[in-house]
């Protein structure tokens, strides 16, 4: 699920990562400007690798590497073989600018980033599919699905109407209302078709029938 532009994608993953997010970044944008060979990409997992050591950091990259380009789609394998791995920055451009914005970035928009991720979307969109596949819901299956609603769910909703009056949070109200159509289809399967309509199927029927009934004329009154 990744929506948003570049720059949002890329002040979300310096949100989740912080200060090791931001190292990659620095290093992966410092070892791009001085690569002079482009030909199998802008930075290598070893370039990065160094880059941080001269940085003073002392951690491997792998995952935030990874991340950079499976989960937020910032990045994208080059060239790969047995012992190198090279990326290209989609947007370079976009991705020096979130880094050099993220300092001043108001704290409202930070406090809708950490409230998002707070209620962590991805195992929330893992369990919306799961039960959205899953070809029959047990009673704990709606029974789970009954708290999600009204906890994680609802806090979406309400983080949704505050993620609209940013622009660099449109990426998560993108986010949100995906998770609430999904939410939606899962409640469709629990509850029936005509669940948003207010009235359970059964009773929706049956005014149906007493309303055609009202209509009818008396049987004295019926032949002409």
């Amino acid at each position: 699920m990744i929506t948003g532009s570049i720059r949002d994608r890329t002040a979300e993953f310096l949100l989740k990562f912080a200060d090791r997010g931001e190292a990659v970044l620095k290093a992966a944008l410092e070892f791009s400007e001085e690569n002079e060979n482009r030909e199998l990409g802008d930075f290598s997992y070893k370039g990065v690798s160094e880059k941080l050591v001269e940085m003073g950091y002392n951690f491997d990259p792998k995952m935030l590497l990874r991340s950079l380009e499976k989960d937020y789609g910032i990045t994208e394998t080059t060239y790969k073989s047995s012992n190198q791995h090279w990326w290209k920055f989609l947007d370079k451009e976009q991705v020096a600018n979130a880094l050099s914005e993220s300092g001043d970035q108001d704290p409202r928009v930070k406090l809708i980033y950490l409230k998002f991720y707070s209620l962590d979307p991805k195992e929330l969109q893992r369990k919306l599919e799961f039960y959205s596949r899953k070809s029959s819901l047990t009673e704990l299956d709606k029974k789970n699905f009954r708290r999600m609603v009204f906890e994680e769910i609802e806090q979406l909703t309400q983080l949704y109407e505050d993620a609209l009056q940013y622009e660099e949070t449109q990426g998560v109200a993108k986010q949100i209302n995906k998770l609430l159509t999904l939410a939606y289809k899962v409640g469709k399967r629990i509850y029936g078709k005509g669940f948003d309509q207010g009235l359970p199927e059964e009773e929706r029927t049956e005014r149906k029938d007493n309303h055609v009934n009202s209509l009818r004329l008396p049987d004295s009154e019926s032949d002409i």
